[in-house]
């Protein structure tokens, strides 16, 4: 029974480092999204919600893992000599999904900082077309005299 459970955790370390391998291919992904000059944000905003239906998935896997560890942590520890293959194959795949955590951890801090710079460009994009049709609006007014104020108090000595 406890090697089945440990077969169980072993196939759930695997899986979940599938995943993470998955979500860092879309990080990248998403890198060269945003480096290139022409960034679409739909298809970024697709890219992302890939990645969090991923993410769930990671996190469902997390849940089943520790449910079914603190099922078996009672008869794991004492017999750890038992269980030693098993054991260290577990703490394997533990410092692998570690280490991929990690790199996608470095990704999304380079992606956020990426998208931080391509939103401050387009708000300053925004305000310099904002303040163009300000202008405009303001000549055309000019032009066809509707801000013209006529003098208040007028001379009438000739």
């Amino acid at each position: 029974m406890m090697t089945s459970y440990l077969q169980i955790l072993q196939d759930s370390l695997i899986k979940k480092y599938e995943l993470l391998c998955k979500i860092e291919a879309k990080s990248l992904e998403q890198s060269h999204m945003l480096k290139s000059q022409n960034v679409e944000m739909s298809q970024v905003d697709f890219n992302m919600d890939e990645k969090a239906k991923l993410i769930e998935e990671v996190l469902s896997l997390d849940n089943g893992f520790e449910s079914i560890y603190e099922k078996i942590r009672t008869e794991l520890l004492p017999n750890k000599e038992q269980y030693k293959t098993q054991i260290v194959t577990l703490q394997k795949l533990i410092g692998k999904v570690t280490e991929k955590s990690t790199s996608i951890q470095a990704i999304e801090a380079r992606n956020k900082a990426q998208m931080d710079i391509f939103f401050s460009n387009q708000k300053k994009e925004l305000q310099g077309k904002r303040n163009a049709m300000s202008v405009a609006r303001d000549y055309y007014q000019n032009m066809n005299k509707v801000k013209h104020v006529s003098p208040q108090f007028l001379d009438q000595k000739k």
